[in-house]
């Protein structure tokens, strides 16, 4: 495996699974079923993936515990969940991440005022501002600027670059990629006699517990009251939450997607990539929306979406498969034109 070797039988353990056929063979690396050489381990999530497995080279697999095996010569590691079994190994073989060191280099540049944990680990020319509070275990990477008045909970990482403006609330365990800023204004602007005047926002960002964001993102603040992001939701790179957003919690946006100002969502709601929310609507508990789609109305709760207008999605792919036909659909009216033509020059004659 990466860095270090390990056996079918001890990733089997580690991942809560059973052998089934040679466990002491050691596995150099984890690699997809297409690069796999014959000292390494892949995995197949269903089926149609284990049926794959025996065209592969590999040494052996990590397959779902109620598929078929049979005809695959290899070890064989049997999990209920493939998807948590990887996820499991790869958290193993990960490298300790390059955090720096529990203090406060010396070319951090820290508000007196700004109250820090004991334990907080303060990189390479940090910028914190007054009356900020940096609670236990917080990870701050180098070139991150927090500004004034701003909370972060306990354990929270900020990579480089990271941008955490004024009175913004970070939540427990929340890790921020690099390059995000954190609490801008939002585009707000009127419009007077042809010249647009921006419109100062005096909210600020909420943070909940276990929000994850990717790098460059942004999560604008409220112009009034909070941008708010729920507990548990994860969101890719290049997501924008526009001001006064409410998302809720344990939702997924994926890169490129964005929301709109004063746009809600529920719980578990699904952005897929490059897909976009209006202002002002709601989207329901538990919605899926799928990539390259663009939501302009409310959404009631479980519907799963798609399309630009968003409509549900098994509507959208019958209009999908209806467009397929229309080049055919317009021989047919050109040719029924053509006869109706003929039939009506012969009544005139």
């Amino acid at each position: 495996m990466t860095k270090q070797q390990m056996t079918v039988e001890s990733i089997a353990k580690l991942v809560g699974g059973i052998v089934d056929g040679d466990g002491s063979k050691v596995l150099e690396q984890i690699v997809p079923i297409s690069e796999a050489g014959p000292n390494d381990l892949t995995f197949a999530i269903d089926d149609k993936n284990v049926a794959k497995l025996k065209d592969t080279k590999a040494a052996a697999a990590i397959i779902p515990q109620d598929v078929s095996a049979e005809g695959l010569a290899m070890g064989l590691i049997k999990v209920a969940d493939v998807g948590e079994a990887v996820a499991t190994l790869l958290d193993k073989l990960a490298p300790q991440e390059d955090f720096p060191p529990v203090g406060v280099h010396s070319s951090a540049v820290i508000s007196d005022t700004a109250d820090l944990a004991d334990n907080v680990a303060i990189g390479a020319n940090v910028t914190i501002g007054e009356r900020t509070r940096i609670g236990p275990g917080c990870v701050i990477c180098p070139n991150v600027v927090i500004g004034a008045d701003v909370e972060l909970a306990s354990d929270v990482v900020l990579f480089e670059g990271v941008v955490v403006r004024q009175n913004s609330q970070i939540g427990n365990r929340v890790r921020i990629g690099s390059n995000t800023v954190i609490g801008f204004e939002g585009f707000g602007y009127y419009t007077s006699d042809g010249i647009h005047y921006r419109i100062p926002h005096i909210g600020n960002v909420v943070l909940e517990d276990d929000v994850e964001i990717g790098a460059c993102s942004c999560v604008d603040k409220g112009k009034f009251g909070s941008t708010r992001v729920g507990a548990g939701t994860k969101i890719d790179n290049l997501v924008q939450i526009a001001h006064n957003v409410q998302v809720g919690k344990g939702c997924l946006l994926t890169g490129q997607s964005g929301v709109a100002g004063s746009a809600k969502l529920g719980n578990y709601v699904v952005l897929g990539g490059n897909s976009g929310v209006r202002d002002n609507i709601s989207i329901g508990n538990g919605v899926q929306c799928a990539a390259h789609s663009a939501i302009a109305a409310d959404v009631p709760d479980g519907q799963i979406v798609a399309g630009t207008p968003a409509m549900p999605a098994r509507e959208k792919y019958r209009v999908i498969k209806a467009q397929e036909k229309l080049p055919e659909l317009l021989k047919q009216v050109k040719k029924l034109e053509a006869r109706l033509e003929k039939l009506e020059s012969s009544k005139d004659n």
